[in-house]
């Protein structure tokens, strides 16, 4: 089994158990194959810290929209 095919199987067991969104389960598995089988462990973790930031710039938003129901309460 390769690399990428190994951390997909990580993914989705974490997804199944709830800790993974099935849309980053998605989106991992779409760049992943977009990026190939030849694909460098440098590369395939590039793609998962790209969607990590993308991950940690939504829950920076929804903690900022969260902290202004304060302000409207």
């Amino acid at each position: 089994m390769t690399i990428a095919a190994n951390f997909i199987a990580g993914l989705q067991a974490e997804q199944k158990m709830g800790n993974v969104s099935s849309e980053t389960e998605q989106h991992l598995k779409h760049e992943f194959r977009k990026l190939g089988r030849d694909a460098s462990t440098a590369m395939l973790a590039a793609a998962v810290n790209a969607e990590i930031d993308r991950l940690e710039r939504q829950a920076a938003t929804l903690r900022r929209l969260c902290a202004g129901l304060a302000d409207v309460g």
